[in-house]
């Protein structure tokens, strides 16, 4: 066992069931659910041994059947007990199991359960994301800007199956980024992405709900409770996206009453003015603002671990669910959304339509952070 190994559960002949009606179901919707992980990881935090997957479902019973569960749920003294809102499918159970033999009606599963990784977290200040692919250049940028910017002193990347280039080669990157000054930690996140949903995956003119894309919703949980349970605070952002504002992001938010900021975002067009390609281009690259800029971004967060609540809370890529402050939006914070920085898994966003180029301008304070980062020239 080590702070990267997974203890990945994965069933034999039986399924999960699906929530998405079949006649919502695109072509892709059956290669990209994911029917047969029962567990992505299992772990200790603190005093309990988490059992982590996607939504249980039909697969609950079973499981609450099965020894050593069985009985471990009833009251008025329980010891287990399942979280299964927002896309999350936990079981905390509290024991002091170093293994876990599993037999049942799901079948049979010796486990070993994973070491606790939340000191070595402890008091620091993450960035976190889900990447597959993205340029190691990218994320070298990405790690040095929040360094030198708004002081992250860690940074967690779980990585959704990359075969660009390998974990190690990921490790390295991050490793040379941190610059000494950083806790850095990269991990291995093989699973199903799922099923998109609105018009990505839209049949018959109609958009299903986002009810089947589990794997970026189980790596934030999984980062929560295995790693980040005792940072000071944590930062949620993808590699395309550098956040702006009155200082530091984290500063702000461990000084905010409810630990939590939530920050909208805006695009920033693909195009470079000094010319660049996909082949060799840098964050630092792309410095002009959309106009309009009623086409908004989905907002992003940051929070203090320590004052959430994980019996009511729910960390999810752009909401902390079952949060009071969920429904506030900053106005000292925003990230800009770089368009060019993608490996194009969405809409290839190199070939959107931008309208007329004169309508770009230059967002003054996304080139004064990239200097001060030392990622533009002169910086």
């Amino acid at each position: 066992m080590s702070a990267t190994s997974l203890s990945t559960v994965t069933l034999d002949g039986i399924t999960r069931d699906c929530l998405r009606p079949p006649e919502l179901r695109n072509a892709a919707f059956a290669g990209q659910y994911d029917w047969d992980t029962l567990f992505y990881d299992v772990y200790r935090a603190g005093p309990h041994v988490v059992m982590q997957g996607p939504p249980l479902l039909n697969l609950l019973a079973g499981l609450q059947a099965s020894t050593p569960l069985r009985g471990k749920f009833g009251w008025p003294w329980p010891s287990a007990r399942h979280f299964g809102q927002k896309k999350r499918g936990e079981i905390w159970w509290r024991a002091n199991a170093d293994r876990v033999a599993l037999d049942g009606p799901l079948g049979r599963f010796d486990i070993a359960v994973q070491p606790d990784g939340a000191a070595l977290f402890a008091g620091k200040r993450v960035i976190f994301t889900l990447s597959k692919d993205n340029d190691l250049r990218w994320i070298a940028d990405w790690v040095r800007f929040y360094r030198r910017i708004h002081g992250a002193d860690a940074v967690l990347v779980h990585d959704n199956g990359s075969t660009a280039y390998s974990l190690e080669e990921l490790q390295a990157t991050l490793d040379e980024a941190a610059a000494g000054q950083m806790v850095a930690l990269a991990i291995s996140w093989p699973f199903r992405y799922g099923p998109q949903g609105g018009l990505a995956g839209m049949v018959g003119g109609v958009e299903p709900d986002w009810d089947s894309d589990f794997c970026q919703t189980g790596s934030l949980q999984h980062a929560r409770f295995r790693f980040l349970r005792a940072a000071r605070s944590v930062l949620n952002v993808d590699i395309d996206e550098l956040v702006l504002g009155d200082g530091s992001i984290f500063a702000a938010t461990e000084n905010a009453r409810s630990g939590f900021t939530k920050f909208p975002g805006k695009w920033i067009a693909a195009h470079a003015p000094g010319g660049a390609d996909r082949e060799t281009c840098r964050l630092a690259d792309y410095t002009l603002a959309e106009q309009p800029e009623e086409a908004a971004c989905p907002p992003k967060w940051c929070l203090v671990p320590g004052k959430a609540d994980r019996l009511a809370d729910s960390w999810s890529v752009h909401n902390l669910f079952g949060a009071r402050a969920n429904r506030q939006l900053s106005e000292h914070f925003t990230y800009r959304h770089l368009r060019a920085i993608t490996t194009s898994w969405k809409p290839d966003r190199w070939e959107v339509e931008l309208g007329d180029p004169a309508s770009l301008r230059p967002d003054a304070a996304l080139v004064q952070a990239y200097v001060a980062a030392g990622l533009a020239p002169g910086g």
